[in-house]
């Protein structure tokens, strides 16, 4: 059984929240961005989950590819790109060895997945492998040192909680990641606090955000194949 199978049922839940709505926008801002999205190119999502990015990427009509290891996770993916009448084609497969040939693909992205990974190195080597010459790579992971690094980190002793299973990130880990040079982008700078004005909350993003200020809580790093 896969990690994420026993949390696949209830893990969109968080996203119908306000607070879930607000995370989810600030993160698709950042990977958008970072990622430069090029109609109709191939797309693969590493570690696609409950299909969130791979359907948002399809709406916006690229060409969309995604794996995880996760039966119970992609069921429900299916089920959500089934009825957004989207087309994407799902695979079950472990990261770690894509099965892909080399050079297949466009842009790479994968969003909280690496997090979980046994040999997050191997990973993106295997990520970059797949790559396209003149391709990006984008992923976005948890920062360690912020209020939402400090929440999940309380929860890393219980074997209940999926992030009991996560490796969080500080900012210098980054570079040893992968042996190329990168662009970092940080941001999701309001806490875990379920009463907040959104008002606000924009305009303190859009200011931190601006500053590149420390104590976001999540991180998006691109890396371009020459």
């Amino acid at each position: 059984m896969a990690l994420f199978d026993p949390f696949a049922k209830n893990y969109d839940n968080f996203y119908f929240s306000k607070l879930g709505s607000f995370v989810d926008s600030v993160e698709k801002q950042l990977i958008e961005e970072m990622a430069d999205f090029k109609q109709g190119e191939t797309v693969l999502d590493i570690g696609s989950g409950t299909g969130t990015y791979s359907i948002w990427m399809a709406k916006k009509s690229l060409k969309v590819t995604a794996i995880d290891q996760s039966t119970e996770m992609t069921k429900i993916a299916k089920d959500k790109a089934e009825k957004e009448k989207v087309n994407i084609d799902w695979k079950i497969g472990n990261a770690h060895s894509l099965p892909f040939a080399n050079e297949t693909f466009e842009l790479i992205i994968s969003v909280t997945a690496i997090e979980f990974m046994e040999n997050p190195k191997a990973v993106l080597s295997e990520a970059f492998r797949v790559l396209k010459p003149g391709g990006r790579l984008v992923i976005g992971v948890l920062a360690k040192e912020s209020p939402w690094g400090e929440l999940y980190q309380k929860l890393e002793h219980d074997p209940n909680n999926l992030f009991s299973q996560a490796h969080l990130y500080i900012e210098k880990e980054i570079s040893t990641l992968l042996p190329y040079p990168y662009w970092l982008k940080k941001g999701l700078y309001l806490p875990p606090v379920e009463n907040f004005d959104l008002v606000s909350a924009k305009q303190t993003e859009k200011e931190k955000q601006e500053k590149q200020a420390e104590r976001a809580g999540f991180f998006v790093i691109r890396w371009d194949k020459e």
